[in-house]
């Protein structure tokens, strides 16, 4: 009996010991071979993680978020008539500019070509109160897309910080 039991524990030894083995990559021998394993970096499968541009639903989801925002600036009474003239080719290009401006600042592959945002506000007598209306309208349109409170402060703050460019006539809040 003893050497049925001897045996049996001498055949998992064994098969421990060779699955133990599988695990453990083979010793490298040619030193070339060495700096091309270290050189080598991450995995071919493993992906970059998404960006904003990816998180807001990259081009599709970035035109959701606009006509979005654009109906919520259409219902407020602090900025609407801003945007008054914005209509036809005007609100074509002004749609086009803004999806590049988002896309750009959110990581995506687009490349914004419009005016500086001081060019483009130039003369509009924009205060802080409507600055802060348009982007309470933008931050309302991201939420009904369910884009999530982090990708929300991301996106505005990358945005945020074009106010100085935009607003010429400071108001006090």
């Amino acid at each position: 009996m003893k050497a049925p039991l001897t045996l049996l524990v001498a055949t998992l030894g064994i098969g421990f010991a060779f699955a133990a083995c599988a695990h453990k990559k083979p010793p490298v021998t040619d030193p070339t071979e060495e700096v091309a394993a270290q050189d080598a970096g991450p995995p071919v499968d493993a992906a970059p993680p998404p960006t904003l541009y990816d998180r807001l639903g990259r081009k599709d989801g970035v035109a959701g978020i606009i006509d979005s925002f654009l109906a919520n600036i259409a219902l407020d009474k602090k900025v609407s008539k801003l945007f008054a003239k914005t209509t036809g080719p005007k609100l074509d290009h002004f749609k086009q500019m803004l999806a590049d401006q988002i896309c750009h600042e959110a990581g995506g592959p687009c490349e914004y070509t419009g005016k500086s945002m001081k060019e483009a506000h130039k003369g509009m007598g924009i205060t802080d109160a409507q600055f802060d209306a348009v982007v309470m309208d933008l931050k309302v349109a991201l939420q009904e897309k369910q884009v999530s409170a982090a990708d929300i402060d991301a996106l505005l703050g990358k945005l945020g910080a074009t106010r100085d460019d935009i607003v010429e006539k400071k108001t006090k809040k």
